[in-house]
C-alpha cells in the first residue's frame, strides 16, 4: 500500500465509525482507535482495495456493536443478582438460570473476535486469505500491544505513576 493511500485511509476511516462522543466514554475512543489500527494493518498486509477495507471496517464495527449488546445483557443479569443478594435470599433455581445466561453471554463474547475474522475471510480473495493466515498472529500481537500501551498511558496520566508490568 502506498504511503498516500495509507494517509487517505487514516483520514477517512473515522468518518465511517461512530464519533467517540457517541460512545460516551474513553474506552469507546480506545476501541475506535484499535479498530482503525486493525483495519489499516489488514489493508496494508492484505493489499485490500478501498471497497474491501470499508467492508472490513463495517464487519469490525458490527462485531463491536454485538459486544456492546452482550455486555449490556450481562450488566442486566448482574443487576438482578446484586438486587437478589441485597434482599438476602437467592434460590438455587434462580442462581442456576443466572449462571446459564452469564455463561452463554461470556461464551458469545469470547467468540466474537473469531467470528469477525471469519466474516472478513469470506470477502477476501484466495491470495488475501493466504496472506491473512501469515499476517494474523502478528497483527493481533500489534493490536494487543497498542492497546496495552494506550491503557498504560491512561493509567500514568491519571495517577502520575507507571503501572507495574
Amino acid at each position: 500500500m502506498t504511503l498516500m493511500k495509507r494517509y487517505f485511509w487514516l483520514a477517512l476511516l473515522p468518518l465511517f465509525v461512530l464519533p467517540s462522543s457517541a460512545h460516551g466514554q474513553t474506552g469507546g475512543r480506545l476501541r475506535e482507535r484499535a479498530r482503525t489500527f486493525l483495519v489499516l494493518r489488514l489493508t496494508d498486509a492484505l493489499d485490500l482495495t478501498d471497497e474491501k477495507a470499508l467492508q472490513v471496517s463495517h464487519i469490525i464495527q458490527d462485531s463491536e456493536n454485538k459486544r456492546r449488546e452482550l455486555r449490556q445483557q450481562r450488566a442486566e443479569v448482574e443487576k438482578e443478582v446484586r438486587a437478589a443478594l441485597q434482599g438476602g435470599k437467592v434460590d438455587a433455581e434462580r442462581a442456576k438460570q443466572w449462571l446459564g445466561k452469564v455463561n452463554q453471554i461470556d461464551e458469545q463474547l469470547a467468540l466474537l473476535p473469531e467470528k469477525a475474522f471469519q466474516e472478513v475471510q469470506k470477502i477476501l480473495t484466495p491470495e488475501q486469505q493466504a496472506k491473512l493466515i501469515l499476517a494474523r498472529p502478528e497483527i493481533q500481537s500489534q493490536v494487543r500491544g497498542a492497546l496495552q500501551r494506550r491503557l498504560r498511558e491512561r493509567i500514568e496520566s491519571r495517577t502520575g505513576t507507571a503501572p507495574e508490568p
